[in-house]
């Protein structure tokens, strides 16, 4: 047998021999860790692995942008986005905002959310906030979003502030992005005034006509005073 036939032999050999010894090792390891009764031995936890078809696609810190039929913009943050089916996202910590006619502006938030991609309409809930243009600001549980019409409505109690005052009803809508805000059902409303404008303003008084009054029914009264009393004096003279 040549030298060549020979190492190629022991080659091969040296192949089979790996793969027992790995199997063999392996073997040993996995019978060891299940018949260890030690408190402080080694265990081997087999776990259940997820299915292909099981696992879902997350992503993170998505955001979504586009224009709705008017050409006017909006978008859509969230700290994470989970794949519910191919038309519909599962968001996390939502905030979007749409900007209407002459640069108006209306932003939304809330705890968690769904997107249809396809319809363009979005499920708001948990702690839903609706901030407007001006300073006024509305919470609510839940709210629905047509972002392709611009409008905004729910069916849960609400109540918001502003610079004018505060509001409480029983369910809202908001349509043409902001510019037209409906409140029904037991619709409570205070409005803030300033004290000047609850009370009167005090007109000015008529101090010409108060001086003209005095100087007019003084003198003579003074004067006909002393005309008397001197007519008296004379007539006790001539006695």
């Amino acid at each position: 047998m040549s030298s060549m036939a020979k190492y190629t032999r022991l080659v091969l050999l040296g192949k089979n021999l790996l793969w027992v010894l790995a199997a063999g090792i392996i073997a040993l390891v996995v019978w060891i860790a299940s018949n260890n009764n030690a408190d402080n031995g080694g265990r081997m936890v087999f776990t259940n692995v997820p299915k292909a078809a099981d696992m879902q696609n997350i992503m993170q810190k998505p955001r979504y942008h586009g224009v709705d039929v008017h050409n006017r913009p909006y978008t859509i943050d969230a700290d994470s986005a989970l794949q519910k089916d191919k038309d519909t996202v599962v968001l996390q910590n939502v905030s979007a905002d749409m900007t209407g006619d002459n640069n108006a502006w209306i932003a939304l938030k809330s705890g968690s959310g769904e997107l249809n991609m396809t319809t363009k309409e979005m499920e708001l809930l948990q702690g839903v906030e609706v901030f407007y243009e001006g300073g006024y600001q509305f919470r609510t549980d839940h709210a629905h979003v047509d972002i392709g019409k611009g409008s905004v409505f729910g069916d849960s109690h609400i109540e918001g502030q502003g610079a004018a005052g505060t509001i409480k009803a029983n369910s809202f809508t908001i349509t043409e992005r902001g510019n037209i805000i409906n409140f029904n059902g037991s619709v409570r409303m205070l409005l803030y005034q300033e004290k000047t404008a609850l009370a009167p303003k005090p007109s000015a008084p008529k101090k010409n006509a108060i001086v003209k009054k005095i100087a007019t029914t003084k003198k003579p009264v003074v004067s006909k005073k002393i005309e008397k009393n001197s007519k008296t004096k004379k007539t006790k003279k001539k006695q």
